[in-house]
């Protein structure tokens, strides 16, 4: 078997496979907009061939992340998927280091995917990135409409480019920076929803929500603000579809917190893993990372699926600023590939990786190393 990369003579044959692998039934206007897709030029398709069949096959897409505040290239693994009879014979396993080694020669030094199995995608080095939470509001729990509004609600529709100017002012760490060809994506995912926007009393566009209802039940798709101001008035627009509604289901990133917001807390939430992340490129990844404190620790790395990951790093960080290099000194700390990707991101609060036993080593050093880290939950609205 071969690794081959697919260009757009091979469309209708990855295609079928994806059909066939998620069991989809696509229609025509449906298959040409992901033969558009297929061609964008931010996506790069790599198969394994046997005897010139496609048996398994992933898309890489070339995007970009927010980190802390800073701008770093993502690369994102999707439409991951193989025939059966090509199933548990490594294939999607060498396409996953081919995908790893394509991302290091790129500068992408992260990754993300979206898991069809958390243990599945560990053993590549893959870890939760952040989760999702699904909030149903029974009528009695809808949010109350405010009694007076400051600043205006608008149906509009989401090509406006003041929906651009919202997602674009509340960017958060982890969030996805969309390009143009991104948001021509999203606005084809959400033609058939109804979106409103909110501009304060300046007339400044601090929020919106993309969300559809029918037969008495309200279905949020999207929902972007840049303050609490801006989530009561969100809150405040679904309030007033009380007469219209018998249940509301809101999913928003986890990191949100929002039944701390909303006027009964005790509503049922459905929690789950929603994307995995991974470093690519440990060494580049943490010279890119913003620190808090100074500070010097030999870290050893667990990574046996990317060698170059595998190995004791001396890292110094001064004024915010970090060198990494692999080194020959005994290790103070020790984590696996898994550990760093998902601490380094935020998932949890440093001390869940101390307390968890998942950083090891000197525990003054654990203590030192963990108060240079930012305490931030990463965000993430998109899906791929």
């Amino acid at each position: 078997m071969v690794i081959q990369t697919l260009d757009a003579r091979h469309f209708d044959e990855a295609f079928a496979l994806s059909c066939y692998a998620f069991q989809a039934k696509p229609t025509s206007e449906q298959t040409e907009t992901a033969r558009t897709h297929w061609s964008h030029h931010n996506a790069t398709h790599f198969a394994l061939m046997d005897d010139n069949q496609l048996a398994s096959k992933l898309t890489l897409l070339s995007l970009s992340i927010q980190l802390f505040g800073r701008t770093v290239p993502m690369g994102g693994i999707a439409s991951v998927a193989s025939y059966p009879e090509a199933r548990r014979q490594g294939g999607v396993r060498k396409l996953l280091h081919h995908s790893l080694e394509t991302m290091k020669e790129k500068g992408q030094v992260l990754s993300y995917l979206a898991p069809f199995s958390v243990s599945f995608y560990r053993k590549f080095g893959w870890e939760i990135l952040c989760d999702e939470v699904t909030y149903t509001l029974e009528k009695n729990q809808l949010p109350r409409p405010l009694a007076t509004l400051e600043g205006t609600l608008t149906r509009v529709p989401y090509q406006d480019n003041r929906i651009k100017d919202v997602y674009t002012n509340c960017l958060r760490h982890g969030m996805l920076e969309r390009d143009d060809e991104w948001w021509g994506r999203k606005q084809e995912e959400n033609k058939e929803y109804h979106t409103v926007l909110y501009e304060d009393a300046e007339g400044t566009p601090k929020a919106y929500m993309v969300y559809r209802f029918s037969e008495s039940k309200w279905t949020t798709q999207e929902m972007i603000y840049y303050d609490q101001s801006a989530l009561k008035a969100l809150l405040h627009f679904v309030g007033q579809h009380d007469s219209m509604l018998d249940e509301a289901t809101i999913t928003v990133p986890g990191s949100s917190a929002l039944h701390y917001f909303l006027p009964d807390p005790l509503t049922k939430a459905t929690t789950k893993p929603y994307f995995m992340a991974r470093i690519v490129d440990f060494q580049a990844f943490v010279e890119t990372h913003p620190f808090l404190a100074d500070g010097q620790f030999t870290i050893r790395i667990q990574d046996d699926f990317a060698t170059w990951n595998n190995t004791i790093f001396a890292l110094s960080i001064k004024d915010g600023h970090a060198q990494c290099v692999p080194t020959t000194d005994p290790p103070s700390l020790f984590m696996t590939i898994q550990t760093a990707s998902s601490l380094f991101m935020g998932y949890k609060r440093p001390t869940f990786y101390k307390h968890a036993d998942l950083v090891t080593g000197n525990e003054e050093a654990i203590d030192q190393f963990l108060r240079t880290l930012p305490d931030q939950e990463p965000t993430l609205h998109d899906f791929f």
